[in-house]
């Protein structure tokens, strides 16, 4: 039974699409085509039949590849809670696990207008959302998220990103990443100028497209036979263009985001080596300053 060696774990719009895609050019790595199966979020997976659904995914897997998978919802504690338990038990404990963060507020923010334009949120006001919805700060409490699966497969087996690294120099953290999940690295392969899963360019599945793309017919016979490319392309072509408006936040919920963030900020410096804070709160306020 063929299985993942390697989950990228999230977190939710901090570039876990980017550096899907740029492993994916890589012969030696096999990821499913549905990016986010998210098998490992309920005890059903550890069943007969639950185990046998997940490595189907990975049935097309050759034996010269390491196989992996990305489902940022292995990092929506408390909402979703139990997968790194879940994860070694089905996966044994020489799992590889890549974990991207991005500046907080910035992911808080891309967080709520990702949910406006999927229609799952319907308050345009990022102020009052965030109050809300504990989910959209709870997600940016990164050490909190990754302590069970540091209990789980320790300290050693999670790579810690940051996503501005992952932007700014792309080639050189998949070589990192190759290497942690013990692939060689081929980033000549990689689009450096591709750009993936931007909310402002997401397309809204309603009416017959939405119907079809839940029917077994699209699912099982023909979303397994097209590329991510090849999606991004249908849907690009066929569906409308989400137009998201979102009320930015105000300097005062800045502040307080990033006072209710600030135990789990100075957790993760500690896990990370290095001194607090690992985002300048002052470049965070600079850049949600309101125009002059």
């Amino acid at each position: 039974m063929k299985l993942p060696r390697f989950l990228i774990i999230g977190a939710m719009k901090s570039g876990t699409t980017t550096l899907y895609r740029d492993l994916i050019t890589n012969p030696a790595v096999y990821m499913p085509q549905d990016k986010e199966p998210g098998n490992l979020n309920t005890d059903e997976v550890l069943t007969d039949a639950g185990r046998a659904r997940y490595a189907a995914l990975f049935a097309p897997m050759r034996d010269d590849q390491v196989g992996g998978e990305a489902s940022t919802s292995y990092t929506k504690r408390p909402d979703i809670d139990g997968v790194p338990a879940r994860a070694r038990a089905l996966l044994g404990p020489d799992l590889r696990l890549i974990y991207i963060m991005r500046e907080p507020v910035a992911r808080a923010v891309s967080h709520h207008a990702h949910e406006l334009s999927a229609l799952i949120s319907r308050e345009p006001d990022f102020n009052v959302a965030v109050r809300r919805d504990p989910a959209i700060l709870n997600y940016s409490r990164y050490a909190m998220q990754a302590a069970p699966w540091i209990d789980a497969f320790g300290k050693d087996a999670l790579m810690l990103l940051r996503f501005e690294t992952l932007t700014r120099e792309r080639r050189a953290t998949v070589e990192r990443v190759s290497t942690h999940i013990r692939v060689t690295p081929r980033t000549e392969l990689i689009d450096e100028q591709a750009v993936y899963n931007k909310t402002d360019e997401r397309v809204l599945n309603t009416g017959l497209a939405a119907t079809l793309a839940r029917t077994t017919l699209y699912k099982k016979v023909l979303r397994p036979l097209l590329s991510p490319g090849a999606r991004d392309r249908i849907r690009k072509a066929i569906l409308p263009r989400v137009n998201v408006t979102q009320v930015p936040p105000t300097p005062e919920t800045i502040d307080w985001m990033l006072e209710q963030l600030a135990p789990d900020a100075e957790a993760l410096a500690s896990l990370l080596g290095q001194p607090a804070p690992v985002w300048d709160p002052e470049k965070v306020r600079r850049k949600f300053a309101p125009a002059a």
